[in-house]
């Protein structure tokens, strides 16, 4: 189905096991292809079951062939089946044949799709008697069916090429004429069967001379392939031979100098080796050294501190003795202290009543210079405005310059004075503080 598009015929092409047969050209008629030959092919047993375990598969191609002459063929698409999913079919049973749809791979221009058959059947001697009567059904067919028949004779010479269609036609047409003259009443005249058998003898020879010619030429075009192959290979083998002796000897420079480089290595690694061995004898003999160096200083350490030790046990010794002359010496203090105090803090409060009243008196003749300074300003001031233009500047200079420095020389006892005072208050202060928390110093 899907040929109504078509202008033209259409083309089968089969391919089993390098075989390939052409169907004749098949006009498309209301979308259909109307195919009435079958595709035959005849093998044994053993190759049978090898292309069985093989997994072969048959190819079918549709080609379009346009009324235009000087177009080529287009190719419509192909199908691959495979020949595991053949039905086994037994020409004495009644078996159904399965029909199935295939689309078709890789078409371009549409979709394409064939009804097809592919089956397995037994062709045996004892079965030609129904020949003719297959023949005369599968031209009504409108499918294209596909049939690998199994040969059980196992002969040598049973594997058969379907011959081209001029001789094919010549034999269906023959056998149609035997059919048409074939009586149910002459079954087992001898006489027909006789001819039947010498004119599919006959046939048999024409299609085993035909098979050896056209085994002579698969064969001679095997070996010319063969041998362009085998040229092929050889030259391919050749250059590839070259290029891995190219590569071999590359490598070999390459290894060449590796084995150079590690030479080389090797001389640096046993070079360090040694400077490593005199630096760890080096290291060696220094530690060595440091070692009994410590050893020695930890000696000398130990014997200074040992001597340190001794002297500090006779410095604690001696003074433990001032320790208890201390002691002696505090409890003699205490006594003093205790039978002195009395009278010394007596003696202290005359001398701080003594200062008071020499701090009163000072500060009374404080005042008094003070008061006299102030009138005496007063009056140098008055002085001064009065003989401002009898006496000159040099004789006021001078009186004022020594009423300065007596003036200075006051302040300055005063200040004297005072500072005496504070440093006494503050020597009684402290005497205040210490006669009622006194503390003995205890050794």
């Amino acid at each position: 189905y899907g040929f109504g598009l078509i202008r033209g015929s259409i083309e089968v092409h089969a391919t089993f096991m390098n075989q390939k047969i052409i169907t004749p050209k098949i006009p498309v008629h209301q979308n259909e292809l109307k195919i009435i030959s079958d595709i035959i092919w005849y093998m044994n047993n053993a190759s049978l079951k090898k292309s069985k375990m093989s997994n072969t598969s048959i190819r079918v191609e549709c080609f379009h062939i346009p009324i235009n002459k000087t177009n080529s063929n287009e190719k419509l698409g192909y199908l691959l089946l495979k020949l595991k999913g053949a039905q086994t079919i037994n020409p004495i049973s009644s078996d159904r044949i399965d029909i199935k749809p295939y689309k078709l791979i890789g078409s371009k221009s549409g979709s394409y799709e064939l009804n097809l058959s592919l089956r397995i059947e037994d062709f045996n001697d004892k079965v030609t008697k129904t020949l003719p009567e297959k023949i005369q059904n599968t031209k009504s067919k409108n499918k294209n069916d596909l049939k690998i028949v199994e040969d059980y004779n196992h002969t040598e010479k049973n594997i058969e090429i379907v011959s081209p269609k001029s001789d094919e036609n010549n034999m269906l047409g023959q056998i149609e004429s035997l059919s048409k003259n074939y009586k149910p009443q002459n079954v087992f005249n001898f006489d027909v069967q006789q001819r039947l058998i010498e004119e599919l003898e006959d046939w048999k020879e024409k299609q085993m001379i035909l098979f050896n010619e056209k085994m002579k030429m698969k064969e001679e075009q095997l070996l010319k392939d063969f041998n362009n192959k085998w040229s092929d290979d050889r030259k391919h083998n050749e250059e590839k031979l070259t290029y891995s002796m190219s590569k071999c000897k590359e490598l070999a420079k390459d290894l060449d100098n590796m084995s150079d480089k590690l030479k080389e290595r090797d001389a640096i690694i046993t070079a360090k080796k040694l400077e490593l061995t005199c630096q760890k004898d080096s290291m060696d003999h220094k530690y060595i050294g440091l070692v009994q160096n410590i050893q020695s200083s930890n000696a000398q350490t130990i014997n200074d501190m040992s001597n340190k030790i001794f002297e500090l046990e006779t410095q604690l010794h001696e003074s433990e003795k001032l320790n208890n002359l201390l002691r002696k010496e505090n409890e003699v203090l205490k006594y003093d202290i205790n039978t002195n105090c009395g009278l010394q803090v007596k003696e202290l409060e005359k001398n701080i009543s003594n200062l008071e009243s020499k701090i009163e008196e000072a500060n009374k003749s404080c005042m008094f210079f003070k008061e006299r300074w102030i009138t005496s300003i007063r009056k140098l001031n008055e002085l001064y405005t009065k003989f401002h233009e009898a006496k000159t500047n040099k004789n006021l200079f001078n009186t004022k310059q020594n009423i300065q420095n007596k003036m200075n020389d006051k302040l300055e006892e005063s200040k004297q004075d005072e500072l005496k005072l504070r440093t006494l208050l503050n020597d009684l202060g402290k005497l205040r503080q210490d006669m009622p928390n006194t503390n003995y110093l205890v050794l």
